[in-house]
């Protein structure tokens, strides 16, 4: 069997300045709502903008009015989570996705970045399936890079269907040591009908094959369409569960490029 080939299908480079582009980006804005996490997204160019060939998510965590960190206290606490640790203080960080613009099947996805290890920090990249046609998780999801700070350099990839996902702990997922989060390296995820494969620097370390899995928990076929996540969390039942390190902020992603390749053989 021949080695696959790829071909360029698109990319952000990164070559200009100010708010990521509109072509390819959008953001998805407030409190999540989920995981626990403490942050709210936001478009600001305080919270991600583009600069010197790099785009930059960055998490700030201000001081905020008594009763604005009322509001922020009792939104956190409305989806069960915690904000003991902050001070009358609000975390804000950004959440850029490709959905709507830039979304593809069977492809070959390639990030490079970089980004703090402070803890509770979680910067990830994912990939997602269309949830106005399956909800989460049987639309899919594969997690190319997560990172939570209080496992410095440890990175880990997930794979999430209907049936087999983290709430009932029987999702695929692996973890990998680099030398360092915080110097550039290339996170990538190809799949197909049949595999999901994750590297770090062109070198695999997690291989999901399909095997006797049914098509309603491989939604990873041509037909199923994923757009790209970057973003920045904050705490939450992973990455919190040894607290914040408020000296790290602002905790950041550095990202060089994003490429997407499609098969050409």
């Amino acid at each position: 069997m021949s080695e696959t080939q790829w071909r360029l299908d698109w990319s952000d480079e990164f070559d200009y300045e100010g708010k990521p582009s509109e072509e390819n980006w959008s953001f998805i804005v407030g409190y999540p709502g989920f995981n626990k996490e403490l942050q709210r997204y936001t478009d600001s160019l305080k919270n991600s903008f583009v600069k010197d060939g790099l785009l930059r998510i960055e998490t700030h965590i201000d001081k905020v009015s008594a009763a604005e960190f009322k509001v922020v206290k009792s939104t956190i606490e409305s989806y069960g989570g915690k904000a003991d640790e902050l001070e009358r203080e609000e975390i804000t960080s950004a959440r850029l996705v490709s959905y709507g613009k830039r979304e593809f099947s069977n492809a070959k996805v390639e990030v490079r970045a970089r980004f703090s290890d402070g803890r509770g920090s979680w910067p990830a990249i994912w990939l997602l399936g269309d949830e106005s046609k399956q909800k989460w998780p049987a639309c899919g999801e594969i997690d190319i890079m997560e990172h939570v700070g209080q496992n410095p350099n440890v990175i880990h990839s997930s794979v999430h269907s209907k049936d087999y996902n983290f709430r009932n702990r029987e999702h695929s997922t692996k973890k990998t040591r680099v030398d360092s989060v915080e110097d550039f390296h290339v996170y990538a995820v190809e799949w197909s009908d049949e595999s999901i494969t994750f590297s770090v620097d062109d070198e695999p370390y997690h291989v999901l094959e399909r095997g006797e899995r049914s098509d309603e928990n491989w939604p990873f076929l041509k037909k199923d369409q994923y757009h790209i996540i970057l973003n920045i969390a904050v705490g939450g039942g992973w990455a919190g569960a040894k607290g914040l390190d408020k000296l790290s902020f602002p905790y950041f992603m550095e990202v060089d490029y994003v490429r997407v390749y499609e098969r050409i053989n």
